[in-house]
């Protein structure tokens, strides 16, 4: 569909970068890697550290169109899941001080103009100041100036390696997900949060782009102590939650909020019916949580219109199994997206929703 692809309006150096810098959670690396022999076989691994994995895109697809316009097309993130964010890059630059790496950033970038900066560290826990580097950056007129006219949203990305190397790089801001330096979602987990779970559930809807109706019926298998379901009510929504552990107060005691104490093995299949949503979280593997999955999902006549798992990987060769995954959830009439979510640890989270031509 090419056709329906905007004439790309970035300058010849950004259509001709040819590396793909793939910020990831570190130890995902091996994941990630795997993920791209499978789906882009003919990109070529150049740099790896803990947190960042470059590949360099052979010419004759980076010259496609999708690739000069969207910088890096949607389907290649999705695809490779443990991606955390993708940016084209123009390069790295050194430098003894803060400034000096600063000057050489914008020789790098010449005339371009850009609609925004992003300073992210490939390491979370280096000691950086990167709101003063982003500070910096963006006082100088390549970014005072008004673009030309475009449905682009130019973002440039500035990726602190160590204490004196960065690597420079750019995106298209056109999504929601686009505006998270980083990838990184930029949610917080409320004060009265009861545990990260509301968080992990909180990106997973703004990431995937979950829409709940008021008033829909969830169910989460492995819910205590009830941080999903919490943010589950917040949503006005009716929780079920199946855990042998005892849930919080706040939650237990809610109006819209019911128990079931015992393993999701020891619900009767019927009683999983008139649900509009699936959850699950559950501190097992990943090949047990399918089986649970599909324990319900293969016999109910009536199946939910979502399913959102997520899926711990303990050993992270069971990420081997994704396609194996996604194949029966579509065996059983649903289509999914999996992602590696930045507020999550070593899993992934898996979402699927009920094929519109299923019969189900």
């Amino acid at each position: 569909m090419n056709a329906q692809i905007p004439q790309a309006s970035t300058s010849t150096p950004l259509q001709q970068s040819k590396f793909l810098l793939v910020g990831c959670r570190h130890g995902s690396e091996s994941a990630l890697e795997h993920r791209q022999r499978l789906t882009f076989p003919s990109f070529q691994k150049s740099y790896w550290r803990k947190g960042l994995v470059t590949f360099r895109i052979p010419t004759h697809i980076v010259s496609k169109p999708e690739w000069s316009v969207f910088g890096v097309p949607d389907n290649v993130l999705e695809q490779l899941v443990f991606a955390r964010i993708g940016v084209r890059s123009l390069g790295q630059i050194t430098g003894q001080t803060e400034d000096e790496r600063i000057a050489a950033a914008l020789r790098l970038l010449g005339s371009l103009k850009v609609d925004a900066v992003h300073v992210w560290k490939r390491d979370p826990r280096l000691q950086i100041d990167t709101a003063s580097i982003q500070r910096k950056i963006a006082t100088f007129d390549s970014l005072q100036e008004k673009r030309i006219a475009s449905e682009q949203n130019l973002i440039l990305n500035c990726v602190v390696d160590s204490v004196d190397r960065w690597w420079i790089g750019w995106h298209v801001g056109n999504a929601q997900t686009d505006q998270w330096s980083g990838g990184y979602y930029p949610g917080q987990m409320p004060p009265y949060g009861i545990s990260r779970a509301w968080l992990k559930l909180d990106e997973a809807i703004a990431r995937f782009g979950i829409q709940f109706h008021s008033g829909e019926r969830v169910c989460e298998l492995g819910a205590a102590p009830g941080g999903a379901c919490q943010r589950l009510l917040e949503a006005n929504l009716r929780v079920v939650g199946v855990d042998p552990a005892t849930i919080h107060p706040q939650i237990a005691e809610h109006e819209q909020f019911t128990h079931w104490k015992k393993r999701a093995r020891d619900v009767r299949i019927r009683d999983f019916s008139g649900f509009d949503w699936i959850l699950t979280d559950m501190n097992i593997d990943p090949t047990s949580t399918m089986a649970s999955l599909e324990r319900i999902l293969s016999s109910s006549p009536h199946k939910p219109r979502g399913i959102i798992a997520t899926l711990k990987l303990s050993d992270l060769s069971h990420a081997e199994e994704l396609e194996q995954w996604c194949s029966s959830c579509a065996s059983w009439g649903y289509q999914t997206r999996v992602q590696q979510l930045s507020t999550g640890g070593q899993e992934i989270c898996l979402v699927a929703h009920k094929k519109s031509t299923s019969r189900n």
